[in-house]
């Protein structure tokens, strides 16, 4: 029931976001609708918690599910250091910040290998929870909803899971523009492939219980290993292979996107110039990923992945806030002028619904049991304001920063680029 709610709010996202990059057809994903909607200060609070933390901390997770199947494979059930754990992790993020140095077009390959191989082995795991349903394995399922939770925190925090994995929905928006026919594409490819991705989650998930009992998959840091373990023994090998080849494309493709964004910002003055310069001989943005990629292994320190992806989700949804608010007030500005009649629109009511479902994930998590790591969230969120002040607002230097910007471009082979106004 968690899976199907996480689906249809990222539905929900995934329209307003759709209206939102036919209305401002530019590079930057949220921080220039925010910038458009709602100006500059929200803005730079998102490209502060967006690339810098949200990213580099879920980059850290899907790098520490890497190793920890990784570890399932090389070890099996013998226990593990969690110093190898976070050297797997650390040697991952390297790897992929480096491919996406060399070459762009070798993280596209990647991409499009890692999406089949995640495909087939989700697939295999459905086909094969089909059969054993058939085959009345259904002792796992009767009190499926034994012990459930009472308090709003846990069902947010269930929410916060879910939607770390739906992540993506938001992508189409990018390119809506270039999409023949958007008015119609745009909606049909978002409800279709959100509807696809929901029925995948559920059906693998059913699959998981029909095999594992609950205690035992709360336990397991490898659940469809164990789940392979149990089932069909004699392919239980190639199970982790394809959740690490997954896990990889996953963490390429933040890499890649997420330093132009920061690209974006700072040809817009809102994050320091030596991140809107590009390489001289494949334009691209050098020292934002090796920036994001730094922050993504000081965010294996902590080590523990329900913690981080709280602390993800929680800006991640302040940002969906800003960006409902920034649809809003953009259909507003526009009411009176003529609307093109190939854009996409929707109805007032969807991005009115998104900014109720983003306002109880951001409040939900204080009502009963708050955690840390939202306090701290939070704290990050409003130090972009102690940041904002001085430097953006009143355009103060770091004393060096210039000669170290210079040093950069010496280093890395970077030049400037065209400021956006």
């Amino acid at each position: 029931m968690m899976w199907t709610l996480g689906g249809l709010i990222s539905l929900l996202m995934g329209l307003v976001y759709c209206e939102l990059a036919t209305i401002t057809p530019q590079s930057g994903g949220d921080f220039t609708y925010i910038y458009k909607g709602v100006g500059p200060i929200p803005a730079f609070l998102t490209v502060w918690t967006g690339p810098l933390l949200t990213g580099s901390a879920a980059s850290a997770v899907l790098a520490m599910v890497f190793a920890d199947y990784l570890m399932a494979f090389m070890f099996g059930p013998c226990a593990s250091t969690q110093s190898l754990r976070k050297t797997i992790a650390a040697l991952l993020l390297i790897t992929i910040g480096i491919s996406n140095v060399i070459s762009a077009r070798l993280g596209v390959y990647v991409q499009v290998i890692s999406s089949v191989i995640k495909l087939l082995a989700l697939g295999v795991i459905i086909a094969g929870g089909l059969v054993f349903l058939a085959q009345g394995r259904t002792e796992n399922l009767k009190d499926g909803f034994e012990g459930s939770a009472t308090d709003v925190t846990s069902y947010a925090l269930a929410l916060y899971s879910c939607m770390f994995a739906y992540g993506g929905y938001n992508r189409i928006g990018y390119i809506a523009e270039e999409i023949i026919d958007a008015k119609k594409n745009v909606p049909r490819a978002i409800v279709i492939s959100v509807s696809l991705v929901t029925c995948v989650y559920i059906a693998t998930n059913v699959s998981y219980f029909v095999l594992i009992p609950k205690v035992e998959l709360l336990q397991s840091s490898a659940v469809a290993y164990d789940w392979a373990l149990k089932g069909i023994p004699f392919i239980a090998t190639l199970i982790p292979i394809c959740v690490m080849c997954s896990v990889y494309g996953a963490n390429n493709g933040g890499s890649f996107s997420i330093a132009r964004v920061m690209f974006a910002a700072a040809r817009r003055d809102l994050y320091p110039e030596v991140f809107s310069y590009l390489t001289v001989s494949d334009s691209l943005p050098v020292f934002g990923t090796i920036v994001y990629h730094t922050v993504g292994l000081l965010m294996l320190i902590p080590g523990d992945i329900g913690r981080l992806v709280n602390f993800l989700n929680f800006m991640a949804f302040t940002v969906m806030w800003f960006s409902c608010i920034a649809l809003l007030r953009l259909k507003y500005m526009l009411r009176h002028e003529q609307v093109d009649p190939s854009r996409f629109r929707t109805h007032i009511s969807i991005p009115i619904l998104s900014l109720l479902c983003s306002s109880f994930l951001i409040v939900a998590p204080f009502v009963t049991n708050p955690q840390i790591e939202f306090v701290y969230s939070a704290a990050f969120v409003l130090a972009g304001l102690l940041l904002y002040v001085p430097f953006i607002h009143f355009g103060l230097k770091i004393p060096g920063i210039d000669k170290l910007t210079l040093f950069m471009q010496l280093l890395l082979q970077i030049c400037p680029t065209e400021k956006v106004e």
